[in-house]
């Protein structure tokens, strides 16, 4: 139990230092990133689901999600 709790605390640790901010609202860490010249906006968000599991998600503001991935181990 020792370790999960080791390896949550050195990935949100990692999540702050990557510029990610925790949502509250959305139980989320996310970030924004803007493309072609600032006229794009994109957010990723990192997100522990129900069974422990980290994923990372690409998002339009609007909330459409057109990336999803595993991340568990790392972020980039």
């Amino acid at each position: 139990m020792e370790d999960a709790f080791a390896r949550e605390v050195t990935l949100r640790s990692l999540l702050r230092s990557k510029g990610y901010e925790f949502d509250e609202e959305n139980h989320w860490w996310s970030r924004a990133w803007t493309t072609n010249g600032g006229k794009e906006k994109v957010i990723e968000v990192c997100i522990k689901t129900d069974d422990g599991e980290w994923n990372k998600l690409m998002m339009t503001p609007e909330g459409y999600i057109f990336s999803a991935e595993s991340i568990n181990g790392g972020v980039d």
